[in-house]
């Protein structure tokens, strides 16, 4: 089988690229061809890491700016080497409408890859639809129902989408994703762990920072030397903000902000973490949440879909949307009894050793197979 693929695979940026990294690397050893298509202008990531993958049944394809560039590329390559189907990478307008123009004149088989959910509404507060995002969701809904089959990254992916009025029918979901966890860090024991609390997220108000910070204000209450890690990518105005609250809240000298580290170092903290907290509304899988699993650390959390549907474990507590209250409580009685703590991180660590790459690489191949008994 020959497989054309539009997504930039790659370590170093967001979600998408490095589940395509991983799951490419694991699809060299299945007997297919893959093609990749690289849409340079969208910048989704760097130039070495696709050439890691390169090998005897991997090709990469870099593709210039331009709709009619990018159509015209991708049926040379459809044409002249034989391919039997094309996936779209993300559910980027752009990338979808380049490759299912080059699917429809080749007359090859299409599927959408979702990674997140398009229009997204916050979870706390009823929030109208713009009339742009209400287009997309019509077009959308029109090439499911006549012209591709969508693949979901994640199983709530589809909760999400209904929950928008993008109800599909023909999709498949894939098991989400896996940890690869850096050998040089070591499982700790509940004594060696020195940080409390723990929160790992690209810093936004939807991945709950607001409530992160009044939560370590809210336990600080009832354990005064709590000391918290606060890491991920966060824009320097928002950096501003959050150190002014710090303040505010009286949690300056018991939180570190440290922004984005390397994968070493974060891995290194959650080992060192007794809990983190993820009080996010919006996601697809929270790969954090499984980074912190693999490392033993437990995790309280919203019990939003992408929570309630992937993370089915004891060691994942689930307190209802903006509960700051519940949340508090958890955190709580965790840090404060060893043996509910070590309970906890047992289950973590068996749990998160349940997802690997090969076999997030195999559920794609499921359902591309599955899509194409359709």
């Amino acid at each position: 089988m020959k497989i054309l693929i539009m997504a930039h695979p790659c370590i170093h940026t967001g979600g998408a690229e490095r589940w395509w990294y991983y799951v490419l690397n694991e699809l060299r050893k299945a007997n297919i061809f893959m093609f990749i298509a690289i849409p340079l202008s969208l910048r989704r990531g760097c130039y070495e890491c696709p050439k890691m993958l390169l090998s005897s049944n991997v090709r990469i394809i870099y593709v210039t700016s331009g709709m009619l560039s990018w159509i015209k590329t991708l049926i040379k390559v459809i044409r002249g080497e034989g391919v039997d189907l094309i996936i779209s990478g993300y559910q980027t307008p752009q990338v979808v409408l380049a490759t299912l123009i080059a699917a429809m004149i080749t007359k090859r088989k299409h599927f959408t890859m979702f990674h997140t959910p398009i229009g997204w509404l916050p979870y706390t507060q009823s929030a109208e639809l713009s009339n742009v995002a209400k287009l997309w969701i019509k077009f959308y809904k029109f090439i499911n129902d006549y012209l591709s089959c969508f693949i979901l990254s994640s199983p709530s992916v589809i909760y999400d989408l209904r929950r928008v009025h993008l109800n599909v029918t023909k999709y498949c979901s894939v098991k989400g994703s896996a940890v690869i966890r850096p050998i040089e860090v070591a499982y700790r024991s509940y004594e060696e762990r020195d940080i409390d609390l723990i929160y790992l997220a690209s810093i936004s108000k939807a991945k709950g920072i607001y409530d992160i910070l009044l939560l370590i204000s809210r336990v600080k209450e009832r354990r005064p030397d709590i000391k918290a890690i606060i890491i991920g990518k966060i824009h320097e105005g928002l950096k501003e903000e959050v150190e002014k609250m710090l303040t505010s809240y009286g949690i300056k000298d018991n939180v570190e902000l440290l922004g984005y580290v390397d994968e070493v170092k974060k891995f290194e903290l959650l080992s060192r973490s007794k809990i983190m907290a993820y009080p996010s509304y919006m996601d697809t899988f929270a790969i954090s949440v499984l980074e912190a699993l693999a490392m033993g650390t437990p995790v309280v959390a919203y019990a939003i879909p992408a929570i309630v549907v992937n993370y089915r474990t004891e060691a994942v507590i689930k307190v209802p949307v903006g509960s700051i209250d519940r949340m508090v409580k958890e955190v709580y009685e965790v840090l404060n009894d060893k043996q509910h703590w070590q309970k906890l991180s047992k289950e973590a660590f068996s749990y998160a050793s349940t997802y690997n790459w090969n076999n997030i690489a195999k559920s794609l191949l499921t359902c591309i197979m599955n899509c194409l008994g359709r």
